[in-house]
């Protein structure tokens, strides 16, 4: 059985939707199909952000996710390869990810970028190995950056709100932040 990758479109989000509720929900996130199905209809065939499918027989297997991002050292948008995702039942040896990660690679440079970033933790060296070994295949550069990339849950916050009309307006106040609140304590 061979793998194709494809770009999503309009046409596909029937196709691509079983895979992000699987995805979801592997993250343990309650997923609102409506509003996912929203989503995606609201950044598909949209400007310089695609996304890939892997497909065996007419079924998605993969995902991987390409945003813009600026980035002012290079006063250019940078390619940002996220949310790479392969079912479970093709996970491993096939290289469904190493393909959907070339895939978007490739993407990116027909789209014009100079540069794309994607991360993995440092200490995951058989991804770390990945990115080095298809640099090399795909005749790339590569440079390890070290960086920390944080991913804030704002749900807390959100559930306060709900709760408390007021909280997020005393969030925004630049007082919140100031040195003197920092000695006397903020609303935490």
């Amino acid at each position: 059985m061979s793998i194709d990758t494809v770009l999503v479109t309009h046409d596909k989000l029937d196709v691509l939707m079983p895979l992000v509720v699987e995805q979801q929900q592997d993250f343990g996130k309650k997923v609102d199909l409506a509003m996912t199905r929203a989503f995606f209809e609201g950044i598909v065939d949209r400007g310089p952000t695609f996304q890939i499918v892997a497909m065996e027989e007419g079924v998605a297997v993969g995902l991987v996710m390409v945003d813009p991002i600026p980035n002012f050292q290079f006063a250019d948008n940078v390619a940002y390869v996220h949310d790479v995702y392969v079912t479970e039942t093709h996970r491993g040896a096939r290289g469904i990810g190493a393909y959907l990660m070339a895939a978007a690679f490739v993407e990116a440079m027909r789209r014009g970028y100079e540069f794309a970033e994607g991360e993995t933790h440092p200490d995951n060296s058989p991804a770390r190995k990945l990115y080095d070994r298809m640099a090399q295949k795909l005749g790339i550069g590569i440079k390890v950056i070290d960086s920390v990339r944080y991913l804030i849950d704002l749900r807390p916050g959100i559930d306060r709100a709900r709760n408390e009309p007021e909280y997020l307006d005393r969030l925004a106040s630049p007082r919140l932040f100031g040195r003197q609140t920092a000695r006397t304590g903020a609303d935490a």
